[in-house]
């Protein structure tokens, strides 16, 4: 049995999800289902992140082991022959056999759009149109999250994970012409953690109290926020294994052009 991990790209918009439904449209579902003609055999995908509808991503990493001897290029061009435009596998290579996508994966990093130009339509599936943010506001107020804190309060109803702590390792707000990028990396997020964290970030004001974020924080209590924002913004961007040079992930299209200004991979 071999072990393969591979690099996926998605728009999220017309799934219901990472996870495998057995009556609607998954990225889990469409690519096994391509993993298995191309094996002749039944393939069973782990992934780093299970990202929810709508979600998109630039960087996510699943993992499957197989009997069947493919080049990695036969792989990857096999899945992709048979999978809708809307999914992309960038890359796929061998590892060793304990290597588990979710497992030994260290940090996950999403990137959340706003825009500001809030009549275009097309960027409504690729961003959250906010009119008159203040990135330099919004990045103040985020690095109150920076460490390992009880994270309750940006929690969504409905997380199964045993424990509300989680360590963000940075949380960087940076505005890029008609765009506000959100940059998150933790060792692991709860449900809706990051859409719950820019919902609030998107109501931070001039007049805004400058503790509003650690205060929301301290309180445990999902009730004090309020709406959860919208899935289209977010973008599952990379996943960190210390064992693996994976290769780089692309910018979203929105960022294309901006490379001076976003670090695609910080120093680990």
């Amino acid at each position: 049995m071999g072990t393969y991990a591979l690099g996926v790209e998605y728009n999220g918009e017309n799934f219901s999800g990472w996870q495998k439904q057995l009556d609607r449209p998954t990225i889990q579902g469409s690519l096994e289902k391509a993993l298995s003609q191309v094996a002749d055999s039944e393939i069973q995908l782990s992934a780093a992140g299970r990202t929810d509808a709508g979600v998109h991503a630039m960087g996510q990493v699943a993992s499957f082991r197989s009997a069947v001897t493919r080049s990695s290029e036969q792989w990857r061009r096999g899945v992709n022959s048979l999978t809708p435009d809307s999914i992309n596998v960038a890359w796929v290579t061998g590892v060793e056999d304990d290597f588990h996508a979710r497992f030994s994966a260290t940090a996950r990093r999403y990137l959340y759009l706003f825009m500001d130009r809030v009549e275009d339509t097309h960027a409504k599936q690729l961003a959250w149109s906010v009119a008159s943010l203040n990135a330099d506001l919004m990045h103040a107020s985020a690095q109150f999250l920076v460490g390992e804190h009880d994270f309750t309060t940006f929690r969504g109803s409905g997380c199964q994970a045993e424990t509300p702590y989680r360590r963000i390792n940075h949380c960087v707000v940076k505005r890029i012409g008609d765009l506000v990028v959100v940059d998150i990396e933790a060792n692991a997020f709860l449900l809706h953690m990051v859409r719950n964290i820019v919902s609030c970030l998107s109501q931070i004001k001039e007049d805004s109290h400058p503790d509003y974020l650690l205060e929301l924080l301290s309180l445990r209590d999902r009730t004090q926020i309020g709406m959860t924002a919208p899935s289209s913004g977010l973008y599952l961007f990379d996943v960190r294994y210390p064992d693996y040079d994976f290769p780089l992930p692309r910018l979203p299209s929105l960022l294309l052009g901006a490379s001076r200004e976003f670090s695609i991979r910080n120093e680990k």
